[in-house]
């Protein structure tokens, strides 16, 4: 059933009135972080490999089973591309691009954007469809932003801020996926490299609290 989201809107608005700054409305459910530390420490023991699958190409961890599984980045047979963890051979959570749309979240709980306004579609909570109206809508986005050094970020924005999940490019080649919040990396995530090969863990702003290396096999 497709509902209008104003209520929701309006909610947030008030928020904001009560606060300095805005309180993003929620897209997706999180993976709460002792999922994630459970989740890390699981993976770690998966090595880096690059897969051809019936449906596409992979290249991140994979179980001794070469079933996908850990952190990766899938690209499909019809150009669609799915960046972010995957268990037992699926999306876990992630973002997923196709032509037309970029979501953002889990299988059944996720935001669809458009590709060519970057605004938000719609919002997916099980068997709900929520649409967002409003100016509150205008908050929120997809985007690529490229910066003078060479790197480049394809990910969410809240008020033309980083934030959210996002995928970072950088100019010498490696490749950061992960949360943001206010500009900055905030959460579990993971470092595409290839001197130092995947880097799963915790990065709080440019500080890494935590780090497991993976090697590619």
């Amino acid at each position: 059933m497709k509902h209008i989201w104003t209520t929701l809107a309006l909610i947030a608005v008030t928020a904001s009135v009560c606060h300095a700054q805005k309180t993003p409305i929620e897209k997706y459910e999180l993976v709460p972080d002792g999922h994630m530390e459970v989740y890390l420490d699981y993976v770690s023991s998966f090595n880096g490999k690059s897969l051809t699958t019936p449906s596409g190409e992979y290249i991140g961890q994979a179980n001794r089973q070469n079933q996908i599984y850990g952190y990766g980045m899938f690209i499909g047979n019809d150009g669609s591309k799915v960046t972010g963890m995957f268990r037992d051979g699926g999306l876990l959570f992630g973002i997923t691009q196709t032509m037309q749309r970029t979501i953002v979240g889990s299988p059944d709980k996720y935001v669809a954007y458009s590709n060519t306004t970057g605004r938000v579609e719609y919002i997916v909570r099980g068997q709900e469809q929520l649409v967002m109206e409003g100016p509150e809508q205008y908050n929120y986005g997809f985007v690529t932003m490229r910066y003078a050094n060479g790197d480049q970020y394809m990910g969410e924005i809240f008020m033309n801020r980083r934030h959210g999940f996002g995928i970072y490019y950088y100019a010498n080649g490696d490749i950061w996926y992960g949360p943001y919040e206010n500009d900055m990396r905030n959460g579990y995530g993971v470092l595409f490299t290839e001197t130092d090969g995947i880097l799963l863990g915790e990065w709080r702003g440019e500080q890494v609290k935590r780090v497991i290396p993976v090697r590619y096999r």
